[in-house]
């Protein structure tokens, strides 16, 4: 229904690119929406690849491609630093660690024939030496959002996370400066949309932060306010009321929290104590209160979980009237204190080939199998009937307070009916949940016609139901199937 094929841009990619010779011819292929022919693979030098563990599938394919047409290849990015013996199996050349003060070096070993087969970087490079991204190598319009980066690392020891092991518990920081930069580079080029700061945790330095949401509030200021910003954070920024001001004069609108559970217990158990200070659910409306649309992940599978906590979870979401709630099974990461507690008590699963968190656990649960992924399945799929979902989107319209200084993007009128004919026909006729979609659309106009940001968010989540209540309930089908093959 729209027109955009990707989210965000590959970011890791487009600074390293930053950093490559200015010899050196680049292209991008982002491969969630091109193809890669064997021409592309023959024409190059070299195939620089970036990937996430959940990506590995297509990443083997990428590598085995090039290797069987003999395109050199070379793989960093999170997966690489995670598990460099496996890929070295595929790769040519493997990168564990952040590129910055070391690619240089790299590059003229990559010329010159001197290149290693493995580099192990341990040291954190200082992010004032991070360059501008390499913003010009993407096809813009084919994404939803743009992504920046501001810092690395986070200071809390969440055992299920290898945020902490591959970057860091002392969060890094660019300077102010060098992001407003990288806003500036954005605005010239003429994107007026939503900008991601990608910041596994952007409170996790506040005094930094607060002083590039002032800068950012400058910038706004100068241009019209013409991005709309997204983040991710602890809960604790509702600790913060001068943080959450400057960011909602930031035109800061929406943010992706890290609850995890409502269970005292499981977040003992996995170290996430910072979400133990304070009542949570008061913290997400105080969050929400300040200006700010909430997200959240929330995952089952922890050993002090039992069969109460799908129900448990349910109530927390509804509670927070949090539409985009993303629930999924614990994982243990490679490198995380969760995978090496896991492998010391003998329960990692070798073979697992869990590629997201819908998969089932790569190590042996406390929860009988078939038991917890019947009950995410059956949370998936009461969260996500059409009705839930829409009575949940409204009460996050209703709880959202809005400020004076934020704003939408600058989406174009006829850009708007072309999305709101494709809504219309795909959800408001042909769609199965058709009646909740009119009744939604109706109550959130009528209410809100005079405030254009909750229409336009009313709008994205009219949008985003048929992404939520389709892929819901495929998820929730598959997860079914896999509990009987398990029983």
């Amino acid at each position: 229904m729209v027109p955009e094929e990707a989210s965000v841009p590959p970011l890791g990619l487009l600074t390293v690119a930053a950093l490559c010779p200015p010899t050196w011819t680049l292209r991008l292929l982002d491969h969630t929406f091109e193809r890669i022919t064997d021409a592309d693979y023959q024409n190059a030098d070299l195939v620089m690849v970036s990937a996430m563990h959940a990506q590995r599938t297509d990443t083997l394919a990428i590598l085995r491609r090039a290797r069987a047409l003999g395109t050199r290849t070379f793989i960093g990015g999170p997966w690489a630093s995670s598990e460099p013996e496996r890929l070295q199996q595929e790769a040519d050349h493997v990168m564990v660690g952040e590129a910055e003060d070391v690619f240089a070096d790299i590059a003229i070993a990559l010329q010159n024939g001197t290149v290693e087969r493995l580099y192990r970087i341990t040291d954190k490079p200082d992010l004032s030496r991070s360059p501008l991204p390499r913003f010009d190598l993407l096809r813009r319009d084919k994404y939803i959002s743009m992504s920046v980066q501001f810092s690395r690392g986070c200071p809390y020891q969440c055992d299920f996370c290898d945020i902490i092991t591959i970057y860091g518990r002392k969060p890094r920081t660019k300077s102010p400066a060098q992001l407003i930069a990288e806003l500036d580079s954005l605005y010239a080029f003429g994107w007026r949309s939503d900008v991601f700061i990608v910041d596994d945790n952007f409170v996790g330095n506040q005094k930094v932060a607060l002083r590039l949401a002032k800068e950012i509030a400058l910038l706004g200021e100068k241009h019209d306010r013409p991005f709309p910003f997204q983040i991710q954070a602890s809960v604790d920024l509702a600790n913060h009321k001068e943080l959450m001001q400057a960011m909602a004069e930031a035109n800061f609108l929406y943010v992706f929290l890290g609850i995890e559970s409502p269970s005292a217990e499981a977040l003992r158990e996995s170290k996430k104590l910072n979400n133990l200070r304070k009542n949570t659910l008061e913290q997400v409306r105080i969050i929400q209160q300040n200006g700010f649309w909430v997200q959240a992940g929330f995952i089952v599978g922890f050993d002090s979980d039992d069969q109460t906590i799908f129900a448990r979870q349910r109530t927390f979401i509804e509670q927070a009237a949090i539409p985009w709630a993303m629930v999924g099974m614990l994982q243990a990461p490679p490198t995380t204190p969760l995978f090496d507690r896991m492998t010391a008590e003998g329960r990692i699963i070798e073979d697992s080939q869990a590629t997201s968190n819908f998969s089932a656990p790569n190590f042996r649960t406390n929860m009988p199998l078939p038991i917890l992924l019947e009950g995410l399945s059956g949370l998936l799929a009461d969260l996500y009937k059409p009705e839930v979902f829409f009575q949940r989107a409204l009460r996050s319209l209703e709880v959202w307070q809005t400020t004076e200084h934020q704003k939408p993007d600058d989406t174009t009128l006829s850009s708007n009916l072309r999305k709101m004919a494709a809504s219309v026909w795909t959800q408001g006729i042909r769609s199965d949940y058709r009646s909740a979609y009119w009744r939604f659309l109706w109550v959130f106009v009528l209410r809100y016609w005079k405030n254009p940001l909750k229409i336009s968010l009313g709008f994205v989540l009219l949008l985003s139901a048929h992404h939520f209540l389709v892929y819901a309930r495929q998820v929730a089908e598959d997860l079914t199937r896999s509990t009987w093959s398990e029983a």
